[in-house]
């Protein structure tokens, strides 16, 4: 097997130092987090990370541009978790933000999951299925969209035989 290119996966090396940091800033000033500490948490876990995130797989097109807002969602509710309730100042204003980009992205596995489905139902294979949406998500999980679809078609029409002899 051939290992990681840092060259091409740069940001599976960044992130973690990111982070690593910005940990220990949120647990060294546990109590004493004022606006400044919160800013620098928020900047560097909904903007920094998602932008390097796209930064670095921006040839892939709209799948990291979804894949950098959902990084961005974790980002704000991580932020969440390492400011203190009490001490929240921005998070306050912010926190909306990541339900508002949550709904967006439910909005659009919907969207797949729609494509997918119509897809087989129109007739299309699980392999011309899987090979249409290959750049949307990974092909495991179109492939098992794609055979829950054709279930339920076969189904459907198991149901229609059985109904239709009766009448």
């Amino acid at each position: 097997m051939k290992s990681p290119d840092i060259r091409t996966h740069w940001f599976f090396w960044v992130a973690p130092l990111v982070l690593a940091a910005d940990f220990y800033v949120a647990f060294s000033a546990r109590g004493t987090v004022d606006r400044l500490v919160e800013a620098g948490l928020l900047f560097d876990l909904a903007l920094l990370l998602p932008l390097l995130y796209w930064w670095c797989y921006r040839q892939r097109g709209k799948a990291a541009l979804v894949r950098a807002a959902a990084l961005a969602c974790l980002g704000i509710w991580l932020a969440t978790k390492l400011v203190p309730e009490q001490e929240r100042d921005l998070l306050v204003y912010v926190g909306p933000l990541r339900y508002a980009g949550l709904a967006v992205l439910v909005w659009l596995e919907v969207v797949l999951v729609v494509a997918i489905y119509r897809s087989v139902f129109k007739g299309g294979s699980v392999e011309q299925t899987v090979a249409h949406a290959r750049g949307d998500m990974p092909p495991w999980v179109a492939r098992l969209l794609a055979l829950e679809a054709r279930f339920w078609l076969r189904v459907w029409g198991a149901i229609k035989r059985l109904f239709g002899r009766q009448a």
